[in-house]
C-alpha cells in the first residue's frame, strides 16, 4: 500500500513539474526604475526624450512585430539611453486604446532591434 501511495505522489510531482505556464513578457524592476527615475545629467543613464523620427521608426518596428495588426494612435513617452548606439524605452497607445511599452536598440549604423518585447501598460506612472 505504501509503495502505491509513494508512486502516486511521485507521479503527481513529476506531472506538476512538467506543467506549461504561459509567462507574459515583463520588464524587471531595476530597468523600469532606471527609466522612470532618470537623472538628465547622468552620463550613460536614461533621459526623457522628444518623439524624434528615430523614435517613431523604433515604435513602428515594435508594432510590426506584434501578433495582431495594429496602428499607432499616439506616443505617450520616449526615454533614451546613449550607449554604443541608442536604447529607446517607448510608451505608446494603439488605436484600439491599449497601452504598451517596449525597448528598442538602434546601433551606430542605424539598424533597429527589439530588446524588450512589448508589454501591456506603462514603464512609468506619468
Amino acid at each position: 500500500m505504501k509503495v502505491k501511495t509513494i508512486c502516486a505522489v511521485i507521479a503527481v510531482i513529476a506531472l506538476t513539474g512538467c506543467e506549461h505556464s504561459e509567462e507574459k513578457p515583463s520588464i524587471d524592476n531595476k530597468t523600469a526604475e532606471a527609466i522612470c527615475n532618470a537623472k538628465e545629467s547622468l552620463p550613460g543613464g536614461w533621459a526623457k526624450s522628444d518623439v524624434t523620427p528615430e523614435a517613431k521608426k523604433a515604435v513602428e518596428l515594435v508594432i510590426k512585430g506584434m501578433e495582431k495588426p495594429a496602428k499607432l494612435k499616439k506616443m505617450l513617452a520616449v526615454h533614451s539611453q546613449i550607449v554604443n548606439g541608442v536604447n529607446y524605452a517607448l510608451e505608446f497607445q494603439l488605436e484600439n486604446g491599449t497601452i504598451w511599452s517596449a525597448i528598442v536598440y538602434r546601433d551606430l549604423e542605424g539598424k533597429y532591434s527589439i530588446t524588450q518585447m512589448p508589454i501591456p501598460g506603462l514603464f512609468c506612472d506619468h
